[in-house]
């Protein structure tokens, strides 16, 4: 019969063991990297896909929030700004946005948009009488400061 110490031992190396086999493993199904680049799994492998890259503007005491909004059937926000830039991607739903100067697009799962920081939000209306609609929200503003006012 094992001691506690023992049986502590012989998992840990039972442990070590599977990891070792694990990163083995994963690294021989990882493509070859060039000098200087990161040993770590490539783009392609875990399937990273760049949706949208906009620069930040500099202020005082930057705050990022993420929040999910969750528009009821039919549902129409108010016109408003932004303190600062918003990325926004559609989870749930149809929607229809539209933010100054584009037109109204219409927006379903999977896509996204973004709103420039002081320019008007005219509206988000959710398209179906029915469904709600879900938007995981990206917005950048002052900590301590509200990120929306009115239009």
């Amino acid at each position: 019969m094992m001691n506690r110490r023992e049986a502590g031992k012989t998992l840990a190396l039972a442990a070590g063991a599977l990891l070792a086999g694990s990163t083995r493993a994963f690294a021989e199904n990882q493509p070859a990297t060039a000098q200087g680049q990161s040993a770590g799994p490539s783009s392609d492998s875990i399937g990273v896909h760049d949706l949208a890259s906009e620069p930040l503007m500099e202020m005082a005491n930057p705050e990022i929030r993420m929040l999910t909004l969750v528009l009821a059937p039919g549902a129409t926000s108010q016109a408003h700004r932004h303190t600062g830039p918003v990325f926004a991607y559609i989870l749930e739903g149809s929607i229809e946005n539209q933010v100054d100067p584009g037109a109204p697009k219409t927006y379903k799962p999977g896509d996204f948009f973004y709103e420039p920081a002081m320019h008007v939000h005219r509206q988000m209306k959710n398209l179906s009488d029915t469904e709600t609609a879900r938007v995981l929200v990206f917005e950048v503003g002052e900590k301590g400061k509200t990120f929306t006012i009115s239009a």
